[in-house]
């Protein structure tokens, strides 16, 4: 009987030595934003998207094609739209950088206007082409733009979730809307299943689900997103096809001289 209370005590230190070196081991909110901007491997990548917004009765459907090239710490983007006719041509560039010192460049040629708008940072907060993302939802963000807490472990759709706190640091803070968001990103995936953005009054403001991932040349993508406005009778919906990585194409594409072309 010794023996075995023996054992029984040996086998609770030892398991309590586990459980203190994975509570030493455990991930913080930063190593999981990592997680997340790594999750993309590729050099670049082309996708086509379809962009479906609904106000009420109102519906409005934009297709798009989407570019995007990482160099070393800088990335590259381009949305060019091609239905309906109203905006077709329409693009935005964006360069990013993962060096928060640096700032970010974001320019929009609109043909009606036929001239290259450089946005500020500011500019960031405004909608996209009318829809319920802002501009700032759809770029890269390094993960140094951000504070990140982790809050706990726990499940969304009956998939594991790490959920995290990103605030934005003091130097940002004016280049976003956003208080605080809260993202669930999936064990597996190492994408965020669900974000939920919150305003500087900590009022929730909208939610994005993303869903229909998909395992391509190694990468995780989500096919689609959708964000919802909170209290309103909006949303929209982004639905990605036909996505390739490491492809090449020109640099040239990602040259803010060439989008009147």
């Amino acid at each position: 009987m010794m023996k075995k209370l023996l054992s029984a005590c040996g086998l609770l230190l030892v398991c309590s030595s586990f459980s203190a070196q994975a509570a030493a081991e455990q991930l913080t909110g930063r190593d999981i934003a990592v997680m997340v901007n790594e999750a993309d491997s590729s050099r670049d990548m082309h996708r086509n998207a379809v962009m479906v917004i609904e106000r009420g009765k109102q519906k409005l459907v934009r297709k798009m094609e989407m570019w995007a090239v990482h160099n070393g710490d800088e990335r590259r983007s381009l949305i060019r739209f091609n239905a309906p006719a109203d905006i077709q041509d329409s693009q935005f560039l964006s360069w990013t950088h993962d060096d928060v010192n640096r700032e970010d460049d974001l320019w929009v040629f609109f043909p009606s206007e036929n001239i290259v708008r450089r946005i500020s940072g500011g500019g960031k907060k405004s909608a996209f082409m009318r829809s319920s993302f802002a501009l700032e939802d759809i770029e890269y963000r390094s993960v140094d733009a951000d504070t990140h807490e982790f809050l706990r472990d726990d499940s969304v759709n009956g998939r594991d979730v790490w959920v995290i706190e990103s605030k934005a640091i003091e130097s940002k803070s004016d280049e976003t809307g956003y208080g605080r968001r809260i993202v669930y990103v999936d064990k597996e995936y190492r994408l965020p299943v669900k974000v939920e953005y919150y305003d500087t009054h900590d009022r929730l403001l909208k939610i994005m689900l993303a869903g229909d991932f998909r395992n391509i040349d190694g990468i995780w993508s989500a096919g689609k997103m959708i964000m919802q406005d909170e209290g309103k009778n909006s949303r929209t919906l982004m639905q990605y096809t036909d996505v390739v990585y490491n492809q090449g194409f020109d640099a040239s594409v990602f040259e803010h001289n060439n989008l009147k072309r």
